[in-house]
């Protein structure tokens, strides 16, 4: 599995919640950053079910170690950011669209803190 392959310890809460809800789609799924974007899509996480590729993710981006969790709605990707920080690390949005493919922007402090800021269009 995904989880073991990688050479970082994932948050406890994330760890508990993809193994309840692998591959799953969020309701609400509809999130703010803390650089001021607002209404971004949590698309839905990554389904860690097939090893191949599983493996092949994981080697694209643990050199930049960041390691993918959930998907925009546009093939971005949600990660958690371990650069700056081993044990706590952040939640960035990975943005393919641009040139060189590796901007990230920080979301929030933490995984957490990304699914206390999930709500719906309709409860505006």
């Amino acid at each position: 599995m995904y989880l073991s392959l990688c050479p970082v310890k994932f948050p406890s809460d994330y760890r508990k919640c993809i193994i309840n809800n692998n591959g799953g789609f969020p309701e609400p799924n509809i999130f703010d950053c803390d650089d001021g974007r607002i209404e971004v899509v949590f698309n839905n996480l990554i389904s860690f079910t097939n090893k191949d590729l599983n493996i092949k993710m994981y080697e694209e981006f643990s050199s930049k170690k960041l390691f993918p969790f959930a998907r925009g709605p546009f093939g971005n990707l949600i990660c958690f950011d371990y650069r700056d920080n081993q044990l706590f690390p952040e939640v960035v949005f990975y943005d393919y669209d641009e040139l060189d493919g590796s901007v990230t922007n920080t979301i929030c402090k933490s995984f957490t803190d990304l699914l206390e800021r999930l709500y719906s269009l309709n409860e505006i």
